[in-house]
């Protein structure tokens, strides 16, 4: 299941055993199989997306790349990101509202 949470594109996995036709699929505007789908697991990644995102395509994914809003483990040079803390960096992260 693969469905953009920022942009709401997705691929064929999203709309699996849904009856849709392929025509219906082309006609969406939002449908995009030809992207790559990161996302927040049960294991960990080598990135960390922004808190409340766990799907991101590929467009977006690189948008909050670029913004600094996702971090990589990895710097360009094959180094450990300094900021990157194995213990908590990797994961899907929850939005927490504060309550009074």
């Amino acid at each position: 299941m693969a469905v953009c949470d920022e942009c709401c594109c997705f691929d064929d996995n999203h709309v699996d055993n849904e009856g849709l036709t392929e025509k219906q699929l082309e006609n969406n505007i939002n449908y995009e199989p030809d992207r790559y789908y990161y996302w927040h697991g049960d294991i960990q990644e080598d990135y960390q997306m922004p808190k409340g995102y766990d799907c991101l395509c590929s467009r977006c994914f690189v948008d909050f790349l670029n913004t600094g809003e996702i971090f990589e483990k990895y710097l360009d040079n094959g180094q450990i990101n300094p900021i990157w803390d194995n213990d908590k960096h990797g994961y899907f992260t929850p939005v927490c509202n504060k309550t009074s």
